[in-house]
């Protein structure tokens, strides 16, 4: 009987065991790798453009992303959205709070669009050299990544707008973008004209000049500039 009683408990035990990480694994697995706003010394959402048009993120609507701190800890498949005038991650919390990551405590983020052609990754980091007004906070577009990084500044502005006909006043997000090239430590911006790149690239100089005349390189072009990146990655 005593052996009885000692194999109902036993199996008893093990099921519970089961279930009970079984249920860890499935809570897990839900949110990817889940996040509070006290992980992130977050502070709660607050909405403070109702009054402006336009939006403030690089995206109006949360998109899942892939979330690196400062600190080395990484968070996936967490609902997000980039702030581009305070340069902040405004999240949803793995219990459904929504809040904002503590400024300058991500170090990269990259958001996946999903549309009709399919997934599209945006990579940003933060953390690069400050620049004409842009500090150690600010994030930058990764175009491309290597011994020479092309990298685009997207910034918005909330302007005063004045209707001509009517007089009514009105605000609105203002965007503006910029490349830069982060090189031997260094954050350059980009001229885009040929002798801004053969002076960048100048120990690679014979490679660089036969590229650019076989290729019949357009300056003004961000696909062309970031063929010609890549390609100076590849040497």
């Amino acid at each position: 009987m005593k052996k009885q009683i000692f194999t109902l408990v036993a199996i008893f035990l093990i099921t519970y065991n089961l279930q009970a990480q079984s249920n860890t694994l499935n809570t897990t697995g839900k949110w990817g790798s889940q996040i509070f706003l006290s992980d992130v010394n977050g502070r709660a959402f607050e909405n403070k453009y109702a009054d402006v048009n336009g939006s403030a993120y690089l995206f109006p609507n949360f998109k899942y992303a892939a979330i690196t701190l400062t600190d080395g800890r990484k968070y996936s498949n967490v609902k997000a959205r980039l702030n581009l005038l305070e340069h902040e991650v405004n999240f949803i919390a793995s219990n459904g709070e929504e809040g904002y990551i503590g400024k300058g405590m991500v170090s990269a983020i990259t958001i996946v669009d999903t549309n009709k052609q399919g997934a599209i990754n945006y990579t940003f980091q933060s953390g690069y050299p400050k620049i004409d007004n842009q500090t150690i906070i600010n994030f930058y577009q990764v175009l491309a990544a290597g011994k020479c990084s092309l990298l685009k500044s997207i910034n918005k502005n909330i302007e005063d707008r004045s209707s001509e006909m009517s007089g009514e006043k009105s605000k609105e997000f203002i965007v503006r973008e910029n490349l830069y090239v982060f090189i031997k430590g260094e954050m350059k911006r980009v001229k885009k004209d040929k002798d801004f790149f053969t002076s960048l690239f100048a120990d690679q100089l014979l490679a660089i000049n036969q590229y650019i005349s076989a290729n019949k390189l357009n300056y003004k072009s961000e696909e062309g500039l970031l063929k010609l990146v890549n390609f100076y990655n590849t040497l």
